[in-house]
């Protein structure tokens, strides 16, 4: 596995704009206390780009589904983290840690790190979120590391990118749900019975993101305000249905059928 030789970790990648002089200082120090050396990644300005041209873009397959489309961050987002994929896969780069730039590390992440690395759980994509509800609901522990923390299962589907590792086979998968994009790039990390991913949480989460500070990829996501009219608004309503429909089937039977193989990992 190419690692970081200052610390035997896989990279660590951090996106990040150039003109974000602070974060950039904020996460070295941050990552610095933690004995962790950061890779950072030149991010992808959403507000830079022509949406209307853009060839990643879905437009007509969001709007159907959502009545809206995604804003210029969060493509900016989605497709800073698309990079990185393609830089794993040309590469040959085995694991990746991949964080946002505003993101908080417990003092003892580096200890989850290693312990990662040393079990045997066969994982492709391990994410750093999920708090409060997603662990309330319910939750299957895999695999027990120090300090406290566990690899889990989870019976939903967080959202957040802000934290996690990858493999490259699950960067290689990933990139082929991510040509034409219609939903950010967390929905599409969760949306493990779609993907095929072995797709864990990490409890408690050693990572949180900044929820004080703004948002480079801004508040207008949150926006309910519809964008569609003639047929597709005629239509949304079917759309949006099947898509709740799909995504709670899916993820309900992905925890279903998963039950006899976590047996099998928890059994070691």
């Amino acid at each position: 596995m190419k690692t970081d030789p200052s610390n035997g970790l896989p990279p660590v990648f951090v996106i990040n704009r150039s003109k974000d002089i602070q974060r950039r200082t904020d996460m070295t120090e941050r990552l610095a206390k933690v004995g962790v050396t950061p890779i950072f990644f030149e991010a992808v300005d959403g507000y830079q780009l022509d949406v209307d041209t853009l060839p990643e873009y879905d437009r007509e397959k969001r709007r159907r589904y959502f009545g809206k489309d995604l804003k210029a961050g969060e493509i900016g987002c989605l497709l800073s983290h698309k990079r990185i994929y393609e830089k794993m896969v040309a590469e040959d780069i085995p694991q990746a840690l991949v964080l946002e730039d505003d993101v908080f590390l417990a003092d003892d992440v580096k200890s989850v790190l290693e312990d990662i690395q040393e079990t045997s759980l066969p994982w492709d994509l391990i994410r750093f979120v999920g708090h409060g509800k997603v662990f309330d609901i319910g939750y299957r522990r895999l695999c027990e590391l120090r300090n406290g923390y566990s690899i889990t299962r989870v019976p939903t589907s967080p959202s957040g990118a802000y934290a996690y590792l990858l493999t490259r086979k699950a960067a290689k998968r990933l990139l082929y749900f991510m040509q034409k994009n219609w939903v950010p790039v967390d929905i599409v990390h969760s949306r493990s019975w779609q993907t095929g991913l072995e797709t864990f949480l990490i409890h408690p989460s050693p990572v949180v993101p900044d929820l004080e500070g703004p948002s480079t990829i801004g508040d207008e996501r949150f926006d309910k305000a519809k964008q569609i009219k003639g047929l597709t608004k005629l239509l949304h309503p079917f759309y949006r249905f099947w898509y709740k429909l799909s995504n709670g089937a899916g993820k309900r039977l992905l925890y279903l059928t998963s039950w006899f193989r976590d047996r099998k990992y928890t059994a070691k």
